[in-house]
């Protein structure tokens, strides 16, 4: 034990381990939250597809008014929330709720809010092709759009949903651990 020969060994050791540990599997993401709080542009006064296009009047926003030559009501001016569903534990605890709203010029967002999930390396936010996903394998089966990585375990977070995404098709939201291929909690879609 007083060689120094068996110290250099256990010192290297210990920072091979060290390194292994925080800059490849990231542990030290699992001790640390990282909260993230984006304002909802369009939140004031959004609209759901299940209901009529009568909106609540607001001074910012007027409600539509019918066309009394077509008899049509307008499409209700602002986003449309299309479906959402609250986030359900699978690898690891999670609570929250996912919203996909239709924006005026017919694209899609997703609206993270009051999200708080365990912390973990490499975590990515998916919308699966499966109505729900209780495990890793469905993600990976059903297919998935990556909406890029999760910008915070807790708060609230608005992710842009690309062209491809299908609201019939994707039916639910995964918070999904890249480095380890882990499904930690997802949201059905209704």
């Amino acid at each position: 034990m007083r060689r120094p020969l068996f110290w250099g060994i256990v010192a290297l050791a210990t920072a091979a381990g060290l390194y292994l540990a925080l800059a490849v599997f990231g542990v030290q993401t699992l001790f640390l939250d990282t909260e993230v709080n984006e304002e909802f542009e369009a939140e004031s006064n959004p609209a759901s597809a299940d209901e009529s296009s009568v909106q609540q009047a607001s001074p910012a926003t007027p409600a539509p008014r019918t066309d009394p030559e077509t008899e049509e009501e307008p499409e209700p001016r602002g986003p449309v929330l299309v479906s959402s569903g609250g986030f359900h534990d699978v690898e690891y605890a999670g609570t929250g709720d996912a919203l996909v709203y239709r924006l005026e010029d017919g694209s899609h967002v997703l609206r993270l809010e009051n999200l708080n999930v365990e912390n973990g390396p490499d975590l990515y936010v998916y919308a699966v092709a499966a109505p729900d996903a209780n495990d890793a394998q469905t993600v990976t089966d059903a297919g998935f759009l990556n909406l890029g990585q999760l910008k915070g375990n807790q708060g609230d977070q608005t992710y842009a949903l690309p062209d491809e995404f299908d609201p019939d098709e994707h039916r639910a939201i995964s918070v999904w651990c890249q480095r380890f291929s882990a499904n930690f909690v997802t949201a059905p879609l209704s």
